[in-house]
């Protein structure tokens, strides 16, 4: 008899826990840090659907997404506009939150900048690459103090005002501040390579090109 009610509690245990994991949704929060790319701006100067936008609808197929935090990107944010706001811990307008908790409840992070703070440029000179990349250090630690998930750095890629030798020197040195942070760095800048422009004058992308950027997301969590 005991034998029978010990399996019988064994094998209700095993039910239980097999429907709770074929039907639990993890909750979580994902926040966007960056300019007008991580918002999906187009050529037109309209908001059109990013690659965080791709990360959300794949991640809602799977789990309920608690928070989707976009306020902490903004067109044509630079580094050092962005490293005062979360030093500062700056309020976001729409939610009741500053950036630094938004950073601390993530699970998953993204940082896409420089496309804007470098092309607004006349011309991208060397100081503005140093200056940038010395912003950028300076942002990953302050993130990984709050934040100890996954942050995904975007790197940059080839325009007209950005030549090629000048994307390698910076994406070589955000791959290596990702390493430094235990951080993933998504290397973009050979998928894109012109193909995914809405024109000539822009230096945004269009919808594949954020989904190529995705994919490389999923790819590297997955």
């Amino acid at each position: 008899m005991k034998v029978k009610i010990i399996l019988t509690i064994f094998f209700g245990t095993l039910i239980a826990i097999i429907i709770f994991n074929k039907t639990y949704q993890e909750e979580m929060n994902i926040v966007t840090i960056g300019d007008g790319l991580s918002l999906g701006y187009t050529a037109y100067n309209v908001k059109g659907y990013s690659f965080n936008d791709y990360l959300k609808d794949y991640y809602e197929e799977n789990s309920i997404i608690k928070e989707y935090i976009t306020e902490t990107s903004q067109v044509d944010e630079t580094t050092l506009n962005l490293i005062n706001k979360i030093a500062n811990n700056e309020k976001l307008s729409s939610k009741n939150l500053t950036y630094q908790q938004a950073i601390s409840n993530a699970k998953i992070i993204t940082i896409s900048l420089g496309m804007d703070e470098l092309n607004n440029l006349k011309t991208i000179k060397n100081k503005n690459i140093e200056a940038y990349l010395t912003n950028m250090e300076k942002i990953c630690g302050l993130i990984r103090n709050f934040n100890k998930k996954e942050i995904f750095i975007i790197g940059l890629y080839e325009t007209s005002k950005l030549k090629p030798s000048q994307v390698d020197k910076i994406n070589n040195a955000l791959e290596e501040l990702a390493q430094n942070n235990k951080m993933h760095f998504i290397k973009i800048d050979a998928k894109i390579k012109n193909e995914f422009y809405f024109n000539d004058q822009s230096y945004y992308i269009n919808y594949k090109g954020h989904q190529v950027i995705c994919e490389e997301i999923l790819r590297q969590l997955n």
